[in-house]
């Protein structure tokens, strides 16, 4: 069994050279492979399309939180699945209040396609700390600090974890979701400090290193921050005795 993560984007809200953050995630055991898309922003469908082997098979989609960043690039999404004749359901499922706003978006930017998708769609919404099923693998969501509702998500798959911020401010508590997961992916904002509802590298770096985290990719920086510091990251690693990177779109890793 194999689980692999694909950085389609790795952006923030406004960012003019990178797709916003979303993460394809893989799991392949024997011949039967399943995958989910963990959030799907503005300028992320594309960047899904670009980067998957096969988008047509995708399992399910997260959706962390209601900002459009993070679920505004659906209705793009669903309506190619439609023109390439998808007839496989789909799971979304996400943060409370999902299943309206994605209807309402599918509404406001092609109105009357919903009901002629031709595939079924399977909503399924998320309180803090509930346990389900997502493309087959273990899912729970983790509450996060934010401006509006946001969920993370720690997904299993046999003897592989994986944990997806999404938006929002880490916390001590955090450390059991974190702890000994091979790979953390975390919005890292700001390089120090922290804005509300936000989390920095440092903060990021500290927790990872404290619960044993195997490898922390860092994602949805700030998009000035980025191009400023992005060269000098290395030494927080080093500071935190953390292996981890700041990945690029299209980047994969195996877990």
């Amino acid at each position: 069994m194999s689980m692999q993560a694909v950085f389609c984007g790795v952006g923030e809200a406004f960012d003019e050279n990178l797709p916003n953050t979303s993460i394809l995630v893989q799991v392949k055991e024997d011949k039967n492979s399943r995958s989910a898309l963990l959030d799907c922003g503005f300028t992320a469908a594309s960047a899904f399309w670009g980067c998957s082997d096969d988008p047509l098979d995708l399992d399910a989609i997260w959706i962390s939180h209601l900002h459009g960043d993070h679920f505004l690039g659906l209705p793009q999404l669903l309506l190619r699945f439609s023109e390439h004749a998808r007839i496989k359901p789909l799971q979304i499922s996400g943060v409370c209040g999902a299943s309206s706003a994605v209807k309402q978006a599918m509404e406001l930017a092609y109105p009357g396609k919903w009901d002629r998708l031709g595939f079924e769609i399977e909503f399924t919404e998320a309180s803090s700390r509930d346990t389900f099923q997502l493309a087959g693998m273990q899912a729970r969501a983790v509450p996060m600090e934010h401006p509006v509702p946001s969920l993370g998500i720690k997904l299993h798959a046999e003897n592989r974890s994986l944990f997806y911020t999404g938006d929002g401010r880490l916390e001590k508590s955090f450390w059991p979701v974190l702890d000994g997961c091979d790979l953390a992916i975390c919005e890292a904002f700001a390089l120090e400090g922290d804005m509300p509802g936000h989390s920095s590298v440092s903060r990021v770096l500290s927790m990872a290193g404290l619960a044993g985290v195997r490898q922390t990719a860092l994602v949805h920086m700030q998009r000035d921050e980025r191009a400023t510091h992005k060269d000098s990251l290395q030494k927080y690693f080093d500071q935190a005795q953390v292996t981890g990177f700041m990945p690029e779109p299209g980047d994969r890793v195996e877990l």
